[in-house]
């Protein structure tokens, strides 16, 4: 599939972890970070719409597509696992800052990304992913039981419960895309998939995380209105968790996996954000 896009298919290390990543374009770097069950090229049609502007960049998280996947959950903690990965990232293309686009477990990543490394992070934007302090707020609460049984179900019962990579790409309905996606689960690892759960939600009770730096960097967040994963409410709050400006775009019609259902928007959303520099958010305070 690769090829085919024309991006250019690069690695980066993290210790003695290998992380594939795909890029294009050149300008300003926009990097992107998948969630489950995604890929790099999940992101084709925001790197395709962008690249004209921007050097964008995409890995495979680790345990997922080309990317290495240590063995143990312990090697897929946000901290520090998962943040370095994309820091590696930013090493690999001798890049000091870029702009973070996170969806699902990416867009967990990006906000730990931009609360404890705020220096390299010049836009934020999240896809479908309330501040980790809301989301276990909202994984907590017994109401919620029915966004977050999937969840459940896969840190109890484990790689059993994980459906056939062409089961997990069935809520891709472009063909292509839907194929690549199945391929690069092919070669992801399920325990490692999972260790993302295991490693980083309590299987009990869910314990508040405490203060956590405010997060500097002017900040998008868009979801859909009818997503079965996550509920609206669990982004209640979140400008309190934001020193800077924060925006939220509800995408009426939209599930969980806006930057499919949706992509001619959220593309012109990213691109409208990452594009003003980060100093002009503050000079409207």
């Amino acid at each position: 599939m690769t090829p085919k896009t024309g991006f250019e298919t690069r690695f980066a290390s993290n210790r003695n972890v290998k992380l594939h990543y795909v890029a294009a374009g050149s300008g300003p770097p926009l990097l992107f970070l998948h969630g489950f069950p995604d890929h790099s090229l999940g992101w084709r049609r925001q790197m395709e719409a962008l690249c004209g502007s921007f050097r964008v960049l995409a890995p495979d998280l680790r345990g997922f597509g080309r990317s290495d996947a240590p063995r143990g959950h312990a090697h897929y903690t946000l901290l520090p696992h998962l943040v370095e990965d994309v820091l590696s990232v930013l090493v690999a293309e001798q890049l000091s800052q870029a702009s973070i686009v996170g969806h699902d477990w990416g867009g967990t990543i990006a906000w730990w990304l931009a609360m404890r490394v705020p220096q390299v992070v010049r836009h934020l934007v999240v896809l479908s992913t309330p501040h980790p302090r809301n989301y276990l707020r909202a994984i907590a609460d017994p109401t919620n039981a029915r966004y977050f049984a999937y969840m459940r179900l896969f840190q109890e019962a484990g790689a059993s419960a994980m459906p056939a990579p062409e089961k997990l790409a069935e809520w891709v309905d472009d063909e292509a895309d839907r194929q690549a996606l199945a391929e690069s689960l092919r070669l992801s690892d399920p325990e490692a998939m999972l260790g993302y759960y295991r490693a980083n939600i309590p299987l009990g009770r869910v314990p508040d995380i405490g203060q956590l730096p405010l997060v500097k960097a002017p900040t998008l967040v868009m979801f859909g209105a009818h997503d079965p994963y996550v509920p609206t409410n669990a982004y209640d709050g979140t400008f309190r968790e934001v020193d800077n400006v924060t925006s939220f775009v509800v995408i009426p019609d939209a599930g969980h996996f806006i930057h499919h259902q949706a992509a001619g928007l959220v593309s012109r959303e990213i691109e409208a954000w990452v594009s003003r520099p980060p100093s002009s958010f503050r000079s409207l305070g």
